[in-house]
C-alpha cells in the first residue's frame, strides 16, 4: 500500500510517499481501508516538535483523524463487520496518511449513511476534545456563560456548537473577517480581537476554552466568576493566577471516545453540527496539505485522500 512515512523528525519535507506492507489486523483491532484522513495541527507536533525520547518509534506514519470501511477483522471483534463504515481517532501516533490502517475497535465509530466520508474524517478530533474541555472538565452547563477563543477554528467552532446545543450562552473572539461564518454557527456575541479588548467588554463568564494561549490566557483569569474554569488546549495556565482569581485551570488533551463520538456523528447526520471541509489533497500531496494548515489558516478541515 502507498502511505506517507517519517523517517527523522523536525520537518516536514522529511515525510515520503512510499510503498509499505498492508498491516494485518491483530486481536480486537479492524484493518480499514482508507477513504479520507484529515490533517491537524497535532499531526504536525509529531513530525516537527517530537523527538526519539517521546515514544514514538521510526519510522512512523502520521494522521490522526480519518474515515474508511473495515475490509478485516481481528480475534475477539464484536463492535464491527467487515463492510461498515467507520470514522475516528486511530490513537495517539496516527497512521492515517496510509491507504490502509489497523486501529483498536473501541477508538472507531460507525459513520451514518447520511454522512459523507469527508464530513465523518473532519469530525472526530476537534468534535471530541471540545467536548472534554467544555463538559468534562469545564463542567459547562445550560444557562451558563461560556467564552470560546478562536471560534473560527476548527475545534472553536465545534466548542461553538455544541456548546450552543447545550444551552449555554456563546461569547467568542476571533478576526473580524470570521464574524459571520461563527455566529452562523451559535455564537451570541462576537468580539473581534483585534478591535477590542475582550478581557474589559467580558465578565463573569463561568467556562473559557482557550485555543490560542499566550496573553489571551493570562487575560480570561480577568473574566472568569469565582469558581469559573479555564481550559486550555495550548499550554497549561498560571497556577499562581489560578489561586488569585479563586478559578480552576488547567490543560486538556484528546483522544479517543467512539461512544461521545456516536453520539455527535448522529447530530451531524441530522444537521445539528457542522464540520466544514476546506480543501481534498491527494495522498502524495501531503507536504502540501500540512503547510496549507501551518500557513494558510483554513475555514475548515484539509482532508487527504488516499
Amino acid at each position: 500500500m502507498k502511505a506517507i512515512v517519517l523517517d527523522q523528525f523536525g520537518s516536514i519535507d522529511n515525510l515520503q510517499l512510499k510503498e509499505v506492507p498492508v498491516p494485518v489486523a491483530g486481536a480486537g483491532e479492524l484493518l480499514i481501508k482508507i477513504e479520507n484522513a484529515a490533517v491537524n495541527p497535532y499531526d504536525l507536533k509529531v513530525i516537527e516538535v517530537y523527538k526519539e525520547q517521546s515514544g514514538v518509534s521510526l519510522p512512523v506514519i502520521p494522521g490522526s483523524e480519518l474515515s474508511g470501511v473495515v475490509v478485516a477483522t481481528g480475534e475477539g471483534v464484536t463492535k464491527f463487520k467487515e463492510g461498515d463504515a467507520v470514522c475516528g481517532n486511530p490513537g495517539r501516533f496516527g497512521g492515517g496518511f496510509a491507504q490502509y490502517i489497523t486501529t483498536h475497535q473501541d477508538w472507531m465509530a460507525k459513520k451514518p449513511a447520511s454522512l459523507s466520508f469527508e464530513t465523518a474524517a473532519a469530525i472526530p478530533v476537534a468534535s471530541l476534545i471540545a467536548w472534554k474541555a467544555l463538559f468534562d472538565e469545564g463542567k459547562l452547563t445550560a444557562g451558563q456563560k461560556v467564552l470560546i477563543h478562536g471560534a473560527s477554528g476548527n475545534v472553536g467552532g465545534m466548542a461553538v456548537q455544541e456548546a450552543k446545543q447545550a444551552g449555554a450562552y456563546v461569547i467568542a473572539t476571533g478576526s473580524g473577517k470570521n464574524e459571520q461564518r461563527v455566529k452562523a454557527l451559535g455564537a451570541d456575541v462576537f468580539i473581534d480581537y483585534t478591535k477590542q479588548d475582550f478581557s474589559t467588554a467580558v465578565k463573569e463568564v463561568d467556562v473559557v476554552l482557550d485555543t490560542v494561549g499566550g496573553k489571551m490566557q493570562t487575560d480570561s483569569f480577568k473574566v472568569l466568576k469565582e469558581g469559573g474554569y479555564l481550559i486550555s488546549l495550548i499550554e497549561a495556565p498560571s497556577k499562581e493566577l489560578a489561586t488569585q482569581y479563586k478559578v480552576h485551570a488547567k490543560v486538556v488533551y484528546g483522544g479517543p471516545n467512539a461512544n461521545r463520538l456516536e453520539q455527535i456523528l448522529l447530530d451531524a447526520a441530522g444537521g445539528k453540527i457542522k464540520a466544514p471541509v476546506d480543501r481534498v489533497f491527494a495522498l502524495s500531496d501531503a507536504v502540501a496539505a500540512l503547510k496549507a494548515v501551518k500557513q494558510a489558516h483554513p475555514s475548515g478541515k484539509i482532508l487527504l485522500r488516499p
